[in-house]
């Protein structure tokens, strides 16, 4: 808490009363944040480059003295705000990084250069239906193996097995995987080709 010191007349005896009326940490740091806002604004669109985004930190700066843990003396409040909006600035800084980042990597996934063009990495509607439908063709011809052959498919294909290690699993010879493999992959592309055909 801090004190000041108020005077004013009495009115009934013509004299002067002085009374000592407490101000919280808070309270002077808030007239202070008012008092300072053209200051915190210049001083926050030269850190960010950005008056917007300035206004905005200045806007976070009232918002935690609102919910900060102050402590019980500030013998520079200006100081105090000036630091304050300073880390304030750098955390706005890091967030904006990492959030160009996030949007770079993402277009560096989705979008692919032709030339000097951009060119958004997305099959048209018609290819991912093909797609789409070609996928669940494989599935039910994957599901009409025998089961021998579906499961070394599975094993060595889906989840990436070496033939030796398919081989292993399922108690057979490499050469027996070889072949199971071989009747798979035949059976898959009857069944592509019996859909193109159609």
């Amino acid at each position: 808490m801090h004190g000041a010191v108020v005077a004013g007349l009495s009115p009934n005896h013509g004299s002067c009363k002085v009374r000592i009326v407490q101000t919280s940490t808070r309270d002077l740091l808030l007239s202070a944040y008012l008092g300072l806002r053209a200051e915190l604004l210049r001083f926050l669109t030269a850190r960010l480059g950005q008056p917007s985004t300035a206004e905005d930190v200045y806007q976070e700066l009232f918002l935690r003295l609102q919910v900060a843990r102050l402590p019980q003396e500030i013998a520079n409040p200006r100081a105090f705000l000036f630091k304050l909006a300073f880390n304030l600035a750098n955390d706005a800084s890091r967030d904006r990084r990492r959030r160009d980042l996030r949007e770079q990597a993402w277009a560096d996934t989705a979008i692919a250069h032709v030339g000097s063009e951009a060119v958004l990495d997305q099959p048209a509607a018609d290819e991912a239906l093909e797609a789409k439908q070609s996928l669940g063709i494989l599935s039910s011809a994957i599901n009409t193996l025998p089961p021998r052959c579906r499961e070394v498919f599975k094993l060595h294909r889906l989840r990436g097995m070496t033939v030796r290690d398919a081989a292993a699993v399922l108690g057979i010879t490499p050469k027996a995987v070889e072949k199971q493999m071989t009747a798979a992959l035949k059976h898959l592309a009857a069944a592509l080709d019996r859909r193109r055909l159609q």
